[in-house]
Order: C-alpha cells, then sequence, then structure tokens
C-alpha cells in the first residue's frame, strides 16, 4: 500500500500560513471563556454529606418467635427508598417546611417533597453497607440541616418497617386475649351461678373419675379442634390482601420443623414487597418478582398446612369418637354432676387459652422492646466552608487560550485540507509521487458541451469535431497536447516493454474517454496499430464518438455470443455508420484504429471483467495490435477499473482541473497501488490559460498567434506569492502584540489574580492599584 507521509517541516509551514487565524481564535476564545465566567457566573451553591450504615442482623426477640435470619434489602434498594414518599414526607415536617402536618395530596406539602428531592442524592458506597447523602443548598447550614433531616428520617422510617410484623402481632394477639378473658368471665359466672342455685360443690371418687376422664377427652377434644380452626385461619389468612393484618393469623399456626422456615420466609417477603410499594407500583418487575415470589412461598405453606390440617382433622375425628363412646357408657351418671363438671372443664378451657395468649403476647413484647435497628447514622453532615460550584476564572481564561490554539490549529488545518487547488505541474506530481505525462488545454470547439457533459449526453446531440480533435483539428494546440502525450506514452513504452494501457479517471465526468479517443487516435496517426477497447460497461460512450452501435461488444464477446472478429470495429464499420466519407479522409491514420464497444449492458459488469474470456482477449489483441488502450470506469464509485488495473501493463490517471479535491485524486491513486496497479502517470485534462501552467500562454502565443518572435525568453511562472515583512517589522509587530496581550489579561484578570495570590504577595500587589 502506498504512504504520502507529511513532512514537520509541512505542518510548520501550515501553521506559519495561517498564524493570524490561530491568533485570533486564541484571541477570539480566550476573551469570551472570560466573559462567559464572568456574566454567566452561577448562584452559589454548598454542598453537605451524611453517612449511614446499613447492618443485616436478627435479635434475641426474633430468635425467640421463630424469626430468625431476615434478608435486608440489597444496598440499591435502600438507596432508593431513602427518596421515597414516606421519607421525604417525614424530612419535610422535621424541617418544618412548608406542607408539614397536611395531607398526602396537599399541594404545599407535594411542593416541598419535590424541592427536597431535586435537593438530595443517596449514593451507595462501593465495597461496604454505607450510603452517602448528599443535598445541596442556598446557605451552609440549610445544606447540613436537609442531609441530616433526611438520614434521621430514614432511620426512623426503617425502624418501622423492620417492626412492622412484630406490631401486626401484637394487635392481633391483644385482640384474642380480649375475647378470650371475655369467654372465661362468662364461664366462671356460670359456674358460680350453677354451684348456687343447686348446692353441688364436689362429686363422689367413682363419678369424679369418670368425669375426669370424659372431661381430660374433652380437653384434649378442645385442644385438636384450636389447632384445626388455627390451621385453617391460617390457610385463610394467606388469601387475605397482601398487608392486611389478618395474615398475623399464619404465626398463630402451629408450628412444625418443616413450616417454620417458609413461615418465616412468607412473611420477609410481604416485607419487603410492602416497602416497595411505597416507591413503586404494583407492575414494576421489583415488585411483580417478588410478588411472584410470595405466590412460590404461599404455596409451599399452603401446602404444608394442608398436609398438617389432614392429620389434625383426623386426630379430632378419633378423638370424638373416643369421647362419643365414653358419653354413651356414662348416660346414667347424675345429670347435675355432668353439668357441674362441664361447667368446670369449660372455665379449665378458658383458662388454659387464656394462659397461652398471655406467654404469647410477653414474647412480642419482648420482641418489641428489642426492635430491630438496620440503619444508624455514622457521620452526620456538617455546614460546608465555601461553595463547590464555582469556578476559578483564571482556570477557565487558561483553558480558553489552550482551546484557542487548538481550534486555531484545527482551522488552519481545515483550511489547508479544503484549499485543494494546485499551482503547477509539480503539485501533481509531488502529491501522486507520478509524472504528469500530458497537459490537455480547455477545448472550445464550436458545438462542444463543457468538459464533464460529454459523457452524460446522446451523440446526436454534438459536434463530433468536439470530441475526435486530433482527428478534425490536427493543427490545434489540443491536438499538440495529445501529440506530446503520445510522445510520453511511446517513451514508456520501451521502459515498461508492454502494450495494454488503462485509461481511467478518480471521478466521473473528469474527461477520459475523450482523452482515451485521442490518445487513440493519435497513436493510429503516427502509424501504430491501435486497438481501443470501451470497458465502461455501465455509461459506454467510445461507440457514440465514432458512431457505431453499442452492440455487438465486449460484453456480448465476453458471454460467448460472438467471436473477436465480429466485435472489433474498423475503418469500414466507421464509414458504415454516421460518419461522411470526407469526415474519414479528412486526416490520415484513422485505418490504424479499431475500436470494441461496450456490447449489451450487463447485470455484472464487474464479474465480466474479472473473467477469463476477457484475458483471453487481451492476450489475443498483443498478438495483433501495437497499442491497447482501454476505457474503463472511475476508480472510485465502482470497482471495475482495480479490477482491470493488474492485467495492464501501465495505467493514465485522468485528473479535470479545479473539478475533485487533492484527497479523491490521492485516494485514488492509492487504491490502484492496493491492487499493485502499475500507475504511470497523469493527465492533466481542462487545463485552462488562467488556471494551469503559464506554459500555454506563452504556448498559444508562440506557435498559434501572430508570427512574430516571443518578446522575453520563455520561463516558468510559479502562482503569485506575497512577500512577508522585515524581521525588524515582525519583531516589533510580535513585540507590540504581547504588550497588548499582557496588559488586557492584566486588565480583565488584575482583579481574579490579586484574589488568587497569598496574603503577603496580595498586600504588596495592591500597593501597586490605583486608588
Amino acid at each position: 500500500m502506498a504512504q504520502y507521509d507529511v513532512d514537520l517541516r509541512d505542518y510548520w509551514r501550515i501553521l506559519r500560513k495561517r498564524r493570524a487565524s490561530i491568533l485570533f481564535m486564541v484571541l477570539l476564545v480566550g476573551l469570551g471563556s472570560y466573559g462567559f465566567a464572568k456574566f454567566r457566573e452561577p448562584a452559589a451553591l454548598y454542598e453537605a454529606t451524611a453517612a449511614i450504615k446499613i447492618d443485616r442482623f436478627s435479635n434475641l426477640a426474633s430468635i425467640l418467635t421463630g424469626g430468625y435470619w431476615r434478608q435486608a434489602e440489597n444496598m440499591e434498594t435502600h438507596a432508593y427508598i431513602v427518596t421515597s414518599h414516606p421519607v421525604l414526607r417525614e424530612a419535610v415536617a422535621a424541617l418544618g417546611w412548608p406542607g408539614a402536618g397536611m395531607a398526602d395530596d396537599a399541594p404545599a406539602l407535594l411542593a416541598s417533597m419535590e424541592r427536597l428531592k431535586k435537593s438530595v442524592e443517596a449514593r451507595t458506597q462501593e465495597g461496604a453497607h454505607i450510603i452517602v447523602l448528599r443535598a445541596v443548598a442556598d446557605s451552609p447550614a440549610e445544606a447540613a440541616a436537609i442531609a441530616n433531616a433526611l438520614a434521621r428520617a430514614y432511620r426512623d422510617y426503617n425502624i418501622q418497617q423492620a417492626n412492622k410484623r412484630t406490631f401486626e402481632t401484637r394487635a392481633f394477639i391483644e385482640e384474642q386475649l380480649r375475647r378470650t378473658g371475655d369467654r372465661l368471665r362468662e364461664a366462671e359466672a356460670a359456674l358460680r351461678r350453677f354451684r348456687e342455685e343447686h348446692g353441688v360443690f364436689a362429686l363422689d371418687a367413682q363419678t369424679a373419675n369418670t368425669l375426669n376422664r370424659l372431661h381430660g377427652l374433652e380437653l384434649e377434644h378442645e385442644r385438636v379442634r384450636g389447632e384445626r380452626r388455627a390451621i385453617e385461619a391460617a390457610l385463610r389468612a394467606l388469601d387475605a390482601p397482601r398487608g392486611d393484618p389478618a395474615q398475623a393469623a399464619v404465626l398463630a399456626a402451629p408450628s412444625t420443623p418443616a413450616l417454620e422456615p417458609l413461615r418465616a420466609r412468607l412473611s420477609e417477603l410481604n416485607l419487603k414487597r410492602q416497602s416497595l410499594l411505597t416507591t413503586l407500583t404494583e407492575k414494576h418487575p421489583h415488585v411483580e418478582e417478588l410478588t411472584a415470589q410470595i405466590r412460590a412461598a404461599g404455596g409451599e405453606v399452603r401446602r404444608e398446612l394442608a398436609a398438617l390440617l389432614q392429620v389434625v382433622a383426623a386426630r379430632e375425628a378419633d378423638l370424638g369418637d373416643r369421647l362419643e363412646r365414653l358419653r354413651r357408657d356414662n348416660a346414667d351418671l347424675p345429670e347435675k354432676g355432668l353439668l357441674l363438671s362441664r361447667l368446670q372443664r369449660e372455665v379449665d378451657l378458658q383458662q388454659s387459652l387464656y394462659g397461652q395468649l398471655k406467654s404469647k403476647h410477653q414474647e412480642v413484647l419482648i420482641q418489641e422492646s428489642g426492635k430491630l435497628e438496620e440503619v444508624s447514622i455514622v457521620r452526620p453532615a456538617l455546614p460546608p466552608e465555601k461553595p463547590f460550584n464555582i469556578p476559578s476564572k483564571a482556570m477557565i481564561v487558561l483553558t480558553g487560550l489552550v482551546m484557542g490554539v487548538v481550534l486555531g490549529i484545527v482551522v488552519a488545518f481545515l483550511a489547508e485540507v479544503f484549499d485543494t487547488s494546485i499551482g503547477t505541474i509539480e503539485d501533481v506530481e509531488s502529491l501522486l509521487q507520478v509524472p504528469v505525462l500530458g497537459v490537455i488545454p480547455h477545448l472550445e470547439a464550436p458545438g462542444r458541451p463543457r468538459p464533464g457533459e460529454a459523457e452524460a449526453e446522446p451523440r446526436a446531440a454534438r459536434n463530433r469535431s468536439g470530441d475526435l480533435v486530433t482527428h478534425h483539428e490536427p493543427k490545434s494546440q489540443g491536438a499538440e497536447a495529445f501529440r506530446a502525450l503520445r510522445a510520453n506514452l511511446q517513451f514508456l513504452r520501451l521502459e515498461v516493454k508492454g502494450k495494454l494501457f488503462l485509461v481511467t479517471s478518480a471521478f466521473v465526468q473528469e474527461g477520459k474517454t475523450l482523452n482515451a479517443v485521442n490518445l487513440a487516435l493519435s497513436l493510429a496517426q503516427a502509424g501504430n496499430r491501435v486497438l481501443l477497447i470501451d470497458a465502461d460497461l455501465r455509461k459506454p460512450n467510445v461507440h457514440r464518438v465514432f458512431g457505431l452501435p453499442r452492440s455487438p461488444g465486449l460484453s456480448d464477446y465476453v458471454l460467448g455470443d460472438y467471436r473477436r472478429e465480429e466485435v472489433v470495429g474498423t475503418i469500414s464499420d466507421v464509414l458504415l455508420g454516421e460518419f461522411e466519407i470526407e469526415e474519414v479522409l479528412k486526416t490520415p491514420g484513422m485505418d490504424n484504429l479499431h475500436t470494441i464497444p461496450a456490447g449489451t449492458k450487463p447485470p455484472n459488469p464487474t464479474e465480466l471483467l474479472s473473467s477469463e474470456r476477457f484475458r483471453e482477449l487481451l492476450q489475443e489483441a498483443k498478438q495483433t495490435y501495437d497499442f491497447i488502450l482501454v476505457d474503463a470506469p472511475p476508480v472510485l464509485p465502482v470497482a471495475d477499473a482495480t479490477e482491470i488495473a493488474p492485467l495492464m501493463d501501465g495505467v493514465l490517471l485522468v485528473y479535470t482541473v479545479d473539478r475533485i479535491g487533492r484527497g479523491v485524486l490521492k485516494r485514488a491513486k492509492s487504491t490502484l497501488d492496493n491492487v499493485e496497479a502499475r500507475v504511470l502517470g497523469v493527465i492533466l485534462n481542462n487545463v485552462k490559460p488562467e488556471a494551469g501552467p503559464d506554459y500555454f500562454r506563452y504556448h498559444s502565443h508562440y506557435y498559434y498567434g501572430a508570427e512574430s518572435p516571443p518578446a522575453a525568453q520563455p520561463k516558468r511562472l510559479r502562482l503569485p506569492r506575497l512577500s512577508g515583512p522585515a524581521p525588524f517589522a515582525k519583531a516589533f509587530g510580535a513585540a507590540a502584540a504581547a504588550v497588548l496581550l499582557c496588559g488586557a489579561v492584566l486588565g480583565i484578570l488584575g482583579e481574579d489574580l490579586r484574589e488568587a495570590l497569598p496574603e503577603g504577595l496580595k498586600a504588596w500587589f495592591s500597593g501597586f492599584a490605583p486608588p
């Protein structure tokens, strides 16, 4: 691959050439930066931070009640809940802002909560259970107060949420205690009335023994019945809405080794879901995931309770049968004794239930007294000393100056890149590292369109003499240019020892067909047998120039529809075409030129040109002709030319001056180098006297103007170049610019620089300030 390196001296030349633009950008961006910093200085904001720690543990009360390890929410969830609605409401109340104590939908409360939410940010500390609360406010004291109020509000909220299950369980047990106490008092009153009315206070030994047995079975039956009812209540609680206090009935169900972990997990998932619902909706993916986990855990608990219910129900039925048989066997017992025994048993049963509930109530009270506190404030916020959003003006100006230098350099190089003008032949040769073989002037034949339009317009709409300038105007400046090109090509042929030459261009409408046709005709006029192949299968034009039909042609031969002799066009075909015999005989040499038109338009021109039959055509032609010129499509738009180029002995690249940029031309040359094509040189096309070398002005005047000797010897003229100032003027201008720049900087940044100095230098500097 060809490399086009740029020397450091070229970079220095560009910077010196565009130094005015660079200096202008430096001053403009520097002054603009200071103006922006001065007039758009933001209001002072202060930042305060507080840190809270999230602990994960279980206390003694949770162990006593069966709630072992409780998996707390992850740190991201904690950081999100910090700015949730309940926490913000409590923080607003602690700060005393408008809306504190109002209803949740009060506009004043909502406005204060929105203001607080915009002022705070919660982020997790990587690798630790720490959440940093960042608060921003207009004053240092307010920033610290906001951060501390939010930290305390979240701590209280977490305590309430972490012990919510304990509070609900206590309320449920207290309600059961009240009902059991009422039933116990009613049973004791009924026993007392029975004794007073019937005077029966004790039973004989046999009756007492029988009644004790009966009482024992009844107590066991009632206990089992109570377990069954508790299990049924727990099953109903699973169907209750999530967060309902009735779910605490699950805790009162009988405990089994398999049920206890499931019950703890179900309670934990419900608590986590309630925490998320404070800030999220039920449709949120996290909430839906927890809902699915709750359903799965509830299903496991339900299956375990259903199995336990079957065992307890069977036990209750067995006890009921035994109790019924015992009652039938002792049906002759005294009625008063039975009633007394039943009343006594009812009192004993209620006393037993009341005692169990009191024990449970004490356990819950212990758990509530040792409530979980997962959140602790490890670093309270302190009022900051200075605002965080006021940047240094000196740094802004320094940054602006650096940016100005960078932008100035970028603008300088952009201006150089977009400056695609080429002043001399040496510029082209230096750019492409290949010689210029020919310089074709601007042809202004009557009726001929502008360059580039010739390949797009129909043949019948143009004057044929405008294209075949070497045939119709053999003494013109254009014809002489093509003869010079012919001489250079003949010399190169001896060097490369080849006959195949490709004529192409970088882009469309650069006149490659015009150059290929006239070069072929000029070679034929010199007595060489020349074959001109139109390989531009997409937009062919050779057949129009010579007035020949498009097919049969190259594509038809490659596809095998015709033989080579049937697609080659000779002077006979030209005479049978649109040319008149006078036009053909006007200049000799056309009989040495044979052409192969493009042929029928194929759907795959690139594949045809890379086929083996096309290679065979070139090899057969080398046996017959002295020169074989191939008119190929442009290099960059399509890949046809790159497919043909490696088969050629040399490539001639046509470049229309002032039509495309030097970058496009350079890319075309690089593309040809990539396929190892041998680029022999460049043909400059459509060179006008005012834009091209001065050789044309001298050449036209001397050979085609008046027959008078030239007034001066020909000399190579270059593009005009302005002369720079003298060294003293340069030094004086640089010194003046430096003084002015220093004065402007001191005048603009004097106050800011004085503030940045130490105290001793600041006092010394103030002595020079004007009063």
